[in-house]
């Protein structure tokens, strides 16, 4: 039974998004080995950094930016100015990074728009993340967006009461096991998964058999499915 309601994450789900942050890491991990630090604690402080973090910073551009001028703090009781505003550089281009769509997203939104509901359902800083969703060429197809601060059980029950989608109507989109398609299987939604090569290592988590787990290659691959 096909649903009603489609409910779609958007970083690394209709468009790119770790790649920039990798981008980031790499710059910073390489300004610290330039000014003499080792690289490689460099490297795991910031990977270590980046998940204690989050609930201090939540998640986002501006928190890893927060999290690398934490790792230059513990490599230098003494911080330069101008290194700090180099790394406040690095974390302004992963904030202003354009919305690259994914394979598949630009032709298969519209359409599905036209038999289902579709709502964004993202966490992270709500600036941040409406900024991104109101740059892309895809807004408009949606009739809902919400930003979280987490996405959880809790949350996805809360995004369906305020949209008025019931669950048995409703399915679940997303690249995330940990924050896309666990808490859809908690609250009694199918859910699509679509794996991508370079989903944050924190949003990973082994996903249990079940009929209500569908898995497919890209976002193409939904047309098939659902039109």
């Amino acid at each position: 039974m096909r649903p009603r309601n489609l409910v779609i994450d958007c970083d690394d789900t209709l468009w790119e998004n770790n790649r920039f942050f990798m981008e980031a890491h790499r710059k910073f991990v390489g300004l610290m080995a330039g000014l003499g630090y080792d690289a490689a604690r460099a490297d795991e402080l910031l990977l270590r950094l980046e998940m204690e973090n989050v609930s201090r910073y939540g998640y986002g551009a501006r928190s890893q930016a927060r999290s690398m001028l934490d790792v230059y703090s513990i490599l230098e009781p003494e911080p330069e100015k101008e290194i700090i505003e180099i790394i406040d550089e690095i974390g302004q281009e992963v904030f202003s990074h354009p919305v690259s769509l994914l394979p598949g997203v630009e032709d298969t939104v519209p359409k599905l728009s036209r038999h289902y509901r579709l709502a964004i359902f993202t966490k992270g800083n709500p600036e941040e993340q409406m900024l991104k969703i109101g740059r892309s060429p895809i807004r408009d197809y949606f009739s809902h967006v919400k930003v979280v601060p987490e996405k959880d059980s809790g949350t996805f029950l809360e995004m369906l009461a305020e949209f008025k989608m019931e669950p048995h109507e409703t399915w679940m989109i997303g690249d995330s096991p940990r924050s896309d398609i666990l808490p859809a299987l908690a609250c009694g939604v199918k859910s699509v998964y679509i794996p991508f090569s370079m989903t944050w290592g924190h949003e990973h988590h082994e996903l249990p058999r079940s009929e209500h787990i569908i898995t497919v290659a890209g976002f193409g691959h939904l047309e098939r499915l659902l039109l």
